[in-house]
């Protein structure tokens, strides 16, 4: 596997020459790619500009991943095994192809960076700044279904087919953790830098105790094992995978129901590290089938809908969803990445990409602005061809100098003054003596006069429309589109009629709707030159997912007797809108050989709590139209901690 160094684009950084420039990967910064024209862009970080385009013809219109969390940058192009190291002090490219047996995946820390070929299990160490191989390969002989590098630089890797998550280091296995059943839907995540197996089966999330392994290069530590295992409440369970980012930066790792629109929360540091779950149902921001891992920084989460082209976004704080982020209007590819506090959000499949502060700032990146790289556009071509560059700074013709009248010098002729008088014509017949002739005035030629034209502004473009469910309402946010200024927006909406909004935005109105109603939303815009067309509709529902259950009351005869037996009953959640349901778990059967069930009921009752037999843990979770709410669990060891009423009569 030989590597080969290619040619790489540059652009002017900041003014510097490309020799000199050299963009730090911990400048605030991202690089992003863009599929169509198959050019890695570095996004300055304070600026929020694109400076840098590197061009990997060979990618064009695959799909690829970035690391940059190491000493340099690699590109993975997951059709081909081709690996692209971009060196940031020198933007030199070398490309190296790997994965002959099928597609790989790398993992890289700061200095550590592997190759995995996904499905074979062939785990190669490289050199992040030269793709040298380092060491000999470990052949695990069997489906990687998960990796990622921890906090003491320990590979560790999940095995579905084996239930185990397995750490290697300095070419070697040096211990292997049992986490799952063999044959399970197991994949792995690396939290605030340990190692967390993701169990879709159980369904479960279940820390490794890993701390200590990457200091020592002798025998493994026999005492790292799987800790107790936090279990995730329906929707998921059974048939369903659970999808999850390869990293997240704290304790709290947020998992998509793969098949629903519920995220979990999972918190693995809450209730002295038996974790919590808190659930957050996506129904009513209306997304598409086709979402991906979501991701939290900062007190909020981020779901990419690549069905849609926007990201979803919910501040826990706040307990809302905040407006979505919106790139494509259509159908891409969304990538998420987090870099030093700052949230990227990427379309792959365009040219837009946004990049989210600690604060919730927004700031709007245009990956193919004309100052980074001008494409050649020719409309006959089947396919874009290559781009062009030019320089970022300005190309200005200068004006040629300015010609000045000099005394002819010592050996050069006199030249006449050309604005002098002609010489006198002599007489053809030879009988009169020369007259003077009065010189020969051109006038100046004027430009023609300056004609004035006055043009109509032309309306401004079709604004956009989004909708944020509340309870009892919906808050809808017009934004201005193309074109001339806007000073007004005109909102209809299928429950509150119409409302004029101030511009030029983005304006804000609530519009209240009893129930869980489906509100559709359109708008026009109006300026000098007149009144846009009638915007693209957006829609949401008049409800939020309802709270957790209140006043939780057991009735029956207690603990103590053979005939013991406890109902459950409670009151709606407060904020209840729509109809609600409640979905009822129960498991943990006194009697050990019953499967735990699940049912759907609207009764506010469970009977037969703690009888013999019966079921000793029960978890109730109220759903609406809008999704899920918090779950309550009642089990063995907490519900004396729940009001209780006797019902036992003496005989």
């Amino acid at each position: 596997m030989a590597a080969s160094v290619v040619a790489v684009t540059l652009l002017g950084f900041l003014g510097a020459s490309p020799g000199t420039a050299v963009v730090q990967l911990t400048d605030g910064g991202s690089w992003l790619w863009s599929t169509a024209k198959g050019w890695v862009t570095h996004i300055n970080g304070p600026a929020g500009a694109p400076d840098f385009n590197v061009e990997l013809a060979a990618s064009r219109g695959h799909r690829v991943e970035l690391t940059q969390d190491g000493v340099s940058v690699l590109v993975t192009d997951l059709e081909t095994g081709v690996v692209n190291r971009i060196d940031p002090a020198t933007m030199e490219l070398v490309s190296r192809s790997f994965g002959q047996s099928g597609p790989v995946r790398v993992v890289a820390l700061g200095e550590l960076a592997y190759v995995i070929e996904t499905a074979t299990g062939t785990v190669t160490r490289i050199d992040p700044r030269t793709l040298d191989i380092i060491g000999e390969q470990v052949l695990l002989g069997t489906p990687v279904t998960g990796a990622g590098l921890d906090a003491d630089g320990v590979l560790w890797v999940a095995l579905a087919s084996r239930g185990d998550l397995v750490a290697i280091r300095d070419g070697r296995v040096t211990t292997t953790v049992s986490v799952a059943a063999p044959g399970a839907g197991l994949t792995m995540t690396v939290a605030a830098g340990r190692p967390v197996a993701v169990d879709a089966d159980r369904p479960a999330l279940v820390p490794v105790a890993s701390q200590g392994l990457g200091r020592t290069s002798g025998q493994a530590d026999e005492g790292l094992a799987a800790e107790r295992p936090v279990a995730l409440p329906p929707p998921a369970g059974p048939g369903r995978l659970l999808v999850v980012a390869p990293a997240v930066e704290g304790r709290v790792v947020p998992v998509l129901v793969a098949g629903t629109s519920t995220v979990l929360l999972i918190d693995l540091a809450a209730d002295d590290g038996r974790g919590s779950v808190r659930p957050i149902e996506l129904a009513g921001q209306r997304p598409s089938t086709e979402l991906g891992a979501p991701l939290i920084a900062a007190g909020r989460v981020y779901v990419p809908d690549n069905g849609s082209g926007q990201v979803l976004v919910y501040d826990q704080v706040a307990g809302r969803f905040d407006e979505p982020i919106h790139l494509s209007g259509g159908p891409g590819m969304l990538t998420l990445s987090v870099r030093n506090g700052t949230v990227w959000v990427n379309d792959a499949d365009g040219t837009n990409a946004v990049a989210v502060d600690p604060d919730g700032q927004r700031r709007r990146v245009d990956k193919y602005a004309p100052e980074a790289m001008v494409p050649v556009v020719d409309a006959s071509a089947k396919a874009p061809p290559p781009p062009v560059t030019v320089p970022s700074a300005t190309q200005r013709q200068l004006p040629p100098p300015e010609r000045r009248s000099q005394p002819p010098g010592p050996d050069s002729p006199a030249v006449p003054d050309q604005q002098a008088a002609p010489r006198p014509v002599p007489d053809p017949t030879g009988t009169q003596p020369p007259r003077p002739q009065r010189p020969v005035t051109t006038p100046p030629v004027l430009p023609p006069p300056a004609r004035t034209t006055t043009s109509l502004p032309a309306p401004p473009g079709a604004p956009s429309v989004s909708l944020v469910s509340g309870s009892g309402a919906v808050v809808v946010t017009v934004m201005a589109g193309a074109g001339d200024s806007v000073t007004q927006f005109t909102v209809t909406t299928s429950a509150g009629g119409t409302s004029v909004l101030p511009g030029p935005g983005p304006a804000t109105t609530t519009v209240e709707a009893a129930g869980c109603q489906q509100v559709v939303a359109t708008a026009t815009a109006t300026g000098p030159g007149g009144t846009s067309v009638v915007s693209a509709s957006s829609q949401a529902l008049s409800c939020v997912p309802p709270g957790p259950i209140q006043d939780v009351l057991l009735t029956g005869i207690g603990p103590g007797g053979s005939n013991h037996s406890v109902n459950i009953s409670w009151e709606p959640p407060a904020d209840a809108g729509g109809t609600v349901e409640y979905v009822v778990t129960e498991s943990n059967s006194s009697a050990g050989n019953s499967a735990p069930r699940t049912y759907t009921t609207t009764t506010r009752v469970v009977t037969g709590f703690m009888a013999q037999p019966g079921y000793r843990t029960v978890v109730i979770t109220p759903r609406n139209e809008a999704g899920l709410g918090p779950s309550t669990t009642i089990d063995e060891n907490n519900f004396t901690s729940y009001p209780y009423r006797s019902s036992y009569v003496p005989p």
